[in-house]
């Protein structure tokens, strides 16, 4: 079930290595998404402000999910929960860990591999993230933003997001 948080309008555009890592650092340093300073940009050039907060629509889902932080420890944690929603530019993972325990394996500027199921899919997909926010409500949820795919997730994705309703 798609949110209706208003429509978006996915833009791609080539730029010079130097903007681009200009941009990365600017948005570290911020702690922001690269997508939320180009459209900053633009708003601010153009002089308008967009009603939709958000970079990417959210999709809502709910799919089996295992996430395994990213470090150089051997046997780090296993994380298994639930992907809960997911856009173009991340998703939200909803970890079987208290809030208090999860603090302790993984937090903000981390990386991880997140591999989920698809319903109808032979095979799992797999996108490694970084953790952008630690929500401790009931159950400890992560808004993770994509980095990278592996094999055939990121058409996978696609799917997910043109079908859903």
């Amino acid at each position: 079930m798609r949110k209706n948080v208003g429509h978006t309008v996915t833009i791609c555009f080539q730029v010079v290595e130097e903007i681009n890592e200009a941009l990365q650092d600017r948005a570290t340093l911020e702690n922001r998404d690269v997508n939320e300073l180009i459209v900053k940009a633009i708003e601010n050039y153009l002089g308008v402000k967009a009603s939709n907060r958000r970079a990417h629509d959210r999709t809502v889902v709910n799919l089996s999910a295992v996430a395994r932080p990213i470090s150089e420890e051997v046997g780090t944690a296993i994380l298994p929960g639930k992907v809960r929603d997911v856009s173009v530019g991340g998703l939200k993972l909803q970890c079987d860990y208290a809030p208090k325990d999860l603090m302790r394996i993984i937090g903000v500027g981390h990386h991880v591999e997140i591999i989920f199921t698809v319903p109808e899919r032979q095979y799992p997909v797999c996108f490694t993230c970084e953790v952008k926010h630690v929500f401790e409500k009931d159950v400890s949820e992560l808004g993770c933003a994509f980095i990278k795919s592996t094999g055939d997730s990121l058409d996978v994705l696609k799917e997910i997001l043109q079908f859903s309703p």
